[in-house]
């Protein structure tokens, strides 16, 4: 299937808005990163509108978008509403975060965090089509999840250390980095494992395409190495340095850790396109569905 570039960087902004307030959620819980609300959720909503501008492009006509209003059972019309919700929360808590009210910022933030969960998930949902196999399965919104959630945590936490927040406050920030790029390592590896196990195979969507096919040369520099090893290897690595210091000094310098958590977040970027152009690659349709 032919890629649809303003849907796939539609997905990619969406899970940098999803991971930043699901971190800025638990950051609320826990009574941390103040510091970075403001410009968290000024990232995130950049991100949201960003990718709402981009993804109405797909349509012929954008002019018409508001024709899904009419259908409010389509899956486009799901992800008009979660942004749109989206979009208001981000806007009070962006408010709110440059006023003293921390009731009212905790309530906002934890909201916020909640749809963060939701909204990819929707936006992958609207994928599950019966008649393309390599699509129809939970594990593709949830690989939308994970690799929203290592965006939005591993920034999240590159902006904590920016700020030379090293101590107790990084190394909890480095910890929700190192959860989301592992949850995205997994989803990612269970998505491959679907396409590889889905029903209808066909030599179009077959996982041989991915292992040694021509799609091969994208997935393993792009999704294996670029994707998921060095996000995660530089997150851990920063959470050791976070712990033993610099050469065994036992401090550790935080705008060098927030450079690691930049380049994981960069480089699970890049990876969350490659994966997704894979998936365009493999969205073939059954032909008896067509047909009969």
């Amino acid at each position: 299937m032919e890629i649809q570039w303003p849907l796939l960087i539609f997905s990619v902004l969406l899970g940098v808005t999803s991971g930043s307030f699901v971190f800025l959620a638990v950051g609320e819980l826990k009574g941390k990163f103040k510091d970075v609300r403001f410009l968290g959720a000024l990232i995130a909503l950049i991100c949201l509108a960003v990718g709402g501008c981009v993804s109405v492009l797909h349509m012929g006509h954008p002019e018409r978008a508001t024709h899904l209003l009419g259908n409010l059972g389509s899956g486009l019309s799901k992800e008009l509403f979660i942004v749109a919700i989206m979009g208001i929360v981000s806007l009070a808590y962006l408010i709110l975060a440059k006023k003293d009210y921390p009731v009212a910022s905790k309530v906002f933030g934890i909201l916020g965090g909640v749809i963060g969960l939701v909204l990819p998930f929707v936006a992958g949902a609207s994928y599950l089509i019966a008649a393309r196999p390599a699509w129809d399965s939970v594990a593709l919104p949830l690989m939308f999840l994970g690799a929203g959630l290592a965006l939005g945590m591993t920034l999240m936490a590159g902006l904590v250390l920016l700020r030379g927040k090293a101590s107790e406050e990084g190394g909890f920030a480095l910890k929700l980095a190192l959860a989301g790029v592992i949850i995205m390592a997994v989803t990612t590896i269970a998505y491959v494992v679907w396409i590889a196990i889905a029903p209808y195979q066909a030599p179009t969507r077959s996982v041989d395409r991915l292992i040694s096919g021509d799609l091969a040369s994208m997935f393993w520099p792009g999704v294996v190495i670029i994707g998921i090893v060095v996000p995660v290897a530089l997150t851990v690595l920063a959470c050791v340095r976070s712990t033993k210091g610099d050469g065994g000094s036992g401090v550790a310098d935080p705008k060098m850790l927030a450079y690691m958590m930049f380049g994981a977040c960069a480089c699970t970027a890049i990876g969350a396109v490659v994966i997704r152009i894979i998936m365009y690659a493999v969205g073939t349709s059954v032909e008896q569905f067509i047909y009969h």
